[in-house]
């Protein structure tokens, strides 16, 4: 389990996060079995990317506008170790370690929106959530088909 204790902590693990999910869609994307696959893992690595961005936007923001305790003893529980992207991993063992980071990012975001009294900022937070819980069908479905194929 992790406790993140501040709002760099908890942004800072949320794009470190987004971005790992972005090159595990990138590198699904070139793995795909089909242009259908291809397009919609790319789609999913530029999603996350934008996240990226957006986090660290939300990172420079003054401590007035989005603060300190929102993000305060916010724990995260799940598999937070076992990947690194130099890792000889198969096309469903990527599938399994983007699921479980989606997991992470989407227990996340709900708990920064659920702890945010500002409308604009819940927004934002649920927005994100709804990206990784449609990421997260995503590759849901296609980690059982590829398991069939086999």
């Amino acid at each position: 389990m992790k406790t993140l204790n501040s709002k760099d902590d908890a942004l800072h693990f949320a794009m470190k996060n987004a971005q790992e999910c972005a090159n595990l869609f990138s590198r699904l994307a070139n793995d795909a079995r089909n242009s259908r696959l291809k397009k919609t893992f790319s789609n999913y690595a530029r999603e996350e990317f934008a996240q990226v961005v957006s986090l660290s936007r939300l990172r420079q923001t003054s401590h007035d506008e989005l603060p300190e305790e929102l993000f305060t003893g916010i724990e995260l529980n799940g598999q937070l170790n076992g990947y690194h992207p130099e890792d000889e991993l198969n096309y469903n063992q990527i599938l399994e370690v983007a699921m479980r980071k989606i997991r992470l990012a989407l227990k996340l975001y709900l708990e920064m929106a659920s702890r945010s009294s500002d409308n604009d900022l819940r927004d934002v937070f649920k927005s994100m959530a709804v990206k990784e819980n449609s990421h997260k069908l995503g590759v849901e479905a296609e980690y059982n088909d590829s398991l069939l194929l086999c």
